[in-house]
């Protein structure tokens, strides 16, 4: 794979979409970290009657996958971002399993993992 320049220059479709998720995900530890109570109250939340602790830890590995895909961003890391994908899917099964609230955090982890493929094969292939 050719090396690309790091920074946020000629970004590709894949740099834009993978930012986009770590922003969604840097945005989501920083709400259910700093208020766990109102993130678990929102209407609808597949957090509801979680203690606040585990909101917030939830919050934490948001925080930690968010920087990843942030530093993954950065460095234009196409194989970081499409070992991405099997992930979201996997995690959509689960929350779809989950049923309730999980099931609309599932929808939104295929439709990511869509676009994200749908990009990287931009970037690779058009």
């Amino acid at each position: 794979m050719p090396s690309q320049p790091l920074g946020l220059r000629g970004l590709n479709a894949s740099s834009i979409v993978f930012g986009a998720q770590a922003c969604f995900l840097l945005g989501n530890a920083v709400y259910t970290i700093s208020s766990p109570a109102a993130a678990a109250s929102l209407p609808g939340s597949p957090m509801s009657g979680i203690p606040e602790h585990m909101v917030q830890a939830m919050g934490i590995t948001s925080l930690s996958t968010g920087t990843f895909f942030a530093i993954a961003t950065y460095q234009r890391n196409l194989p970081v971002m499409l070992a991405s994908l099997p992930g979201r899917l996997f995690a959509a099964v689960i929350f779809h399993r989950n049923g309730g609230g999980w099931s609309q955090v599932a929808i939104f982890e295929t439709a990511m993992a869509a676009v994200m493929g749908a990009a990287l094969l931009w970037d690779c292939y058009l």
